[in-house]
C-alpha cells in the first residue's frame, strides 16, 4: 500500500499546469513535504520517447492507436517512477494523468466513455489518486495566454472545436466529481493559492 498522495493537475492548452505543478512541488518541499513533479505522457525514459512519437506531427495515429500509445506511456512512468516515490512517502504532482486520456481520446474523438474509462482502470491499478485538479480557462483563452498553439505539437494543430470538446469533458468530469474545478483565469499567484488550499486538504 502506498505510503505517499499522488495529486494530478489536469486542463487545456495554456491553463497553466506545468507551471502550477512547478509552483506546488515547490511550496510544498518548502513546507517540510517531500514532493516531486512529473508530467504525461513522459517522466521516465520509454514514456518520454513514447511522449515524442505521440505528440511528433511525422504520424497520425487513428484514436484508438493514440488510447494505446498513451496507456503505455502511462503504465511505464508509473512503474519507473510513480509507484517508487509513492512507496518512498513522497507526494508526486502530475502534469496530466488519465483524465487527459477520456477528454482528448473519449469526448473529443469520440471512443466510448466507458471503454476509456475501463483501459484507464487496468492501465493505473492499483494506483489511487488522492486528488485530480482542473485548471478551468477556456481553450481560446489559454491559446491566447499561450500565444498560440505550438505547431511542432501535433495535438495543438487540432481545431478550436476539438479542444472546445475536450474542455466540455474536463467540465462535465467536474460535474461526476471526478475532478475538481480550479478557476484558473486570474494570475498565476492566485491561482497558485487556491490549488495549494486544495492539496492541503487531502495531506
Amino acid at each position: 500500500m502506498k505510503k505517499g498522495k499522488f495529486i494530478v493537475i489536469e486542463g487545456c492548452e495554456g491553463a497553466g499546469k506545468s507551471k502550477q505543478s512547478k509552483i506546488l512541488t515547490d511550496a510544498l518541499n518548502a513546507h517540510g513535504i517531500d514532493a516531486v513533479a512529473t508530467r504525461e505522457p513522459g517522466g521516465a525514459p520509454l514514456a518520454e520517447e513514447l511522449r515524442r512519437i505521440i505528440l511528433s506531427p511525422e504520424y497520425a495515429p487513428s484514436a484508438l492507436a493514440e488510447l494505446y500509445l498513451y496507456s503505455a506511456a502511462r503504465r511505464d512512468h508509473l512503474d519507473s517512477v510513480v509507484f517508487p516515490a509513492l512507496d518512498a512517502g513522497k507526494v508526486v504532482v502530475c502534469d496530466r494523468f488519465m483524465y487527459s486520456t477520456l477528454a482528448y481520446q473519449g469526448y473529443a474523438r469520440g471512443l466510448d466513455l466507458d471503454f476509456v474509462r475501463r483501459v484507464n482502470a487496468y492501465t493505473v491499478a492499483p494506483l489511487k489518486v488522492d486528488l485530480a485538479l482542473f485548471l478551468d480557462i477556456p481553450p481560446e483563452d489559454g491559446f491566447t495566454r499561450k500565444g498560440g498553439a505550438d505547431k511542432g505539437d501535433r495535438l495543438e494543430r487540432e481545431s478550436l472545436a476539438f479542444f472546445n470538446k475536450v474542455y466540455e469533458g474536463f467540465t462535465d468530469m467536474c460535474t461526476r466529481g471526478e475532478l475538481v474545478r480550479i478557476d484558473a483565469r486570474g494570475e498565476k499567484e492566485e491561482t497558485a493559492e487556491k490549488i495549494y488550499r486544495a492539496v492541503a486538504e487531502v495531506l
